[in-house]
């Protein structure tokens, strides 16, 4: 064997301002695992902002992906997301890097937030691997962040918003080292679905992220209401009673990750509480006004401007929550009175009764109109006279597994990730998800990672141009005029 073909075969290095990472060869490039950005977030810094890691010496292994953040056990999710457990202290501020090419290759990046209503999930999900973005000359990165009550829970004495902090770091980090893996720290798109959909939206309107992007992709999540720190106290005070505890940060300190899991899913139980009445209902975690990371509500910033430098894809699945509402009996009475509580009026109430289908098949679909479709959709308004584009989309494909879930939540990032191959896909898509379709998503994402340009008409104030992803891609006009007006 020659010295050529020795080199072709090793294990890649990079050296990052840390210090050096040896990873994996992928099919199309190459990948590194476990990459820590900041130190573990326990013992002396629990609760504090992330602190950036150590140099270390000689090489680290990045083949392996991190422990995951700690988090409660979920069972089957739509998305497969394994939990790696580290233990008490697990080293979970740690990212994922797909490329292929390393030095300076002036590829396009795209760092990509998971979702999971900041309570679960994980970087390391089958479904975003990034081998094919890198197939097709965009590096991929993919970050873990604190979740639940270690990164969203206001507690006195602790910084806000730590998981927010988490994702500055982030991205700090990439602007530091990603063009040893090929990227243009000039050429980030931030990314995400869901809670990462909102992350990427979040980070787009904050004062202490700008410069660190140039693009964000906010999918199935956008702005939301969010509340001033001093109005979740109350969830603070009641997990501070789960755990027998007083609600203050030296108390909270002494508590094992473990416990404070427990303890927030025994305070954020729905128990007692209808169908009905759950619809709607806010995440018990999420980022808060706090007058400094977050200094307003994002809807507020986004109606404001902020942000609008940015180049913008964003779009839902046409049935997010339909499914869920089917999860329990509703007759037309709560179904009445669960699409009171969203916020329709009457001529709202009776537009969604004149869809048919069962009574739970109207909330579904108000509540993913409310949840997501109107938000996203409110963005794109306010973006309309933006100096930089806005690219709206909807995926409407409708899986026929499990019963027919439909054009569900998250079914969407298989297509964009172009892995339909991955066993989990047959599960909630069927044995034959339309590979064209992926084909079709996957570009358009990749395009507008590269080159900043979706592929279809920008939504403007002349033109309301949506991109409805079936079986056969079409650009629609106005596509959601018939719900504008029923929703404030």
């Amino acid at each position: 064997m020659t010295k050529e073909e020795r080199e072709a075969m090793a294990d890649p290095v990079v050296h990052t301002d840390r210090g050096a990472l040896r990873g994996v060869r992928t099919p199309h490039g190459y990948a590194f695992f476990g990459v820590p950005y900041a130190k573990a977030p326990f013992g002396p810094l629990r609760f504090r902002a992330p602190e950036p890691t150590e140099r270390w010496e000689g090489e680290r292994l990045a083949q392996q992906p991190a422990p995951t953040a700690p988090q409660p056990a979920t069972g089957f999710t739509i998305i497969p997301e394994p939990t790696i457990d580290g233990g008490e202290a697990p080293e979970c501020l740690s990212l994922n890097v797909f490329t292929p090419e390393l030095g300076p290759a002036g590829l396009g990046v795209l760092v990509w937030i998971h979702g999971g209503g900041f309570v679960t999930g994980t970087p390391s999900s089958s479904w975003y691997n990034g081998d094919r973005f890198a197939r097709d000359g965009v590096v991929v990165v993919s970050v873990g962040y604190r979740l639940g009550a270690e990164g969203f829970l206001t507690i006195p004495g602790a910084p806000a918003n730590r998981g927010v902090l988490d994702w500055i770091c982030a991205l700090e980090w990439v602007q530091r080292n990603i063009a040893a893996f090929g990227g243009d720290p000039a050429k980030v798109t931030v990314g995400g679905q869901s809670a990462g959909g909102v992350a990427a939206m979040l980070l787009g309107t904050l004062p202490r992220a700008s410069g660190l992007m140039r693009a964000v992709v906010p999918m199935s999540g956008s702005v939301f209401p969010a509340r001033p720190a001093e109005a979740t106290l109350e969830l603070t005070r009641r997990i501070a009673g789960h755990l027998r505890i007083e609600p203050e940060l030296e108390a909270f300190e002494r508590v094992p990750p473990s416990a404070l899991i427990e303890a927030q899913v025994a305070a954020t139980a729905g128990q007692g509480i209808s169908a009905a009445e759950r619809v709607g209902r806010e995440l018990p975690f999420f980022p808060v006004v706090d007058g400094e990371v977050v200094p307003a509500s994002p809807r507020a910033a986004v109606a404001g401007g902020a942000g609008s430098q940015l180049s913008m894809l964003i779009g839902t699945t046409a049935e997010e929550f339909n499914a869920s509402a089917r999860m329990a009996p509703m007759d037309e009475a709560a179904a009445a009175h669960a699409l009171e509580q969203l916020g329709l009026d009457e001529t709202g109430r009776e537009w969604y009764r004149s869809l048919g289908g069962s009574p739970a098949d109207w909330v579904g679909q108000a509540l993913t109109d409310r949840s997501f479709k109107i938000p996203a959709l409110r963005v794109a308004e306010a973006r309309r006279s933006a100096p930089a584009p806005t690219f709206h989309y909807e995926f409407q494909w409708r899986s026929p597994a499990l019963g027919g879930i439909g054009a569900v939540h998250c079914l969407d990032l298989p297509f964009v990730f172009d892995v339909l191959d991955d066993d989990h896909v047959r599960v909630v898509a069927g044995e034959s998800p339309p590979q064209e379709l992926a084909d079709r998503m996957h570009r358009a994402w990749v395009a507008f990672v590269t080159d900043g340009d979706a592929g279809w008409p920008a939504f403007t104030g002349a033109r309301r141009s949506t991109m409805v992803f079936d079986e056969t891609c079409k650009v629609a006009e106005d596509l959601h005029g018939p719900i504008r007006s029923l929703w404030p």
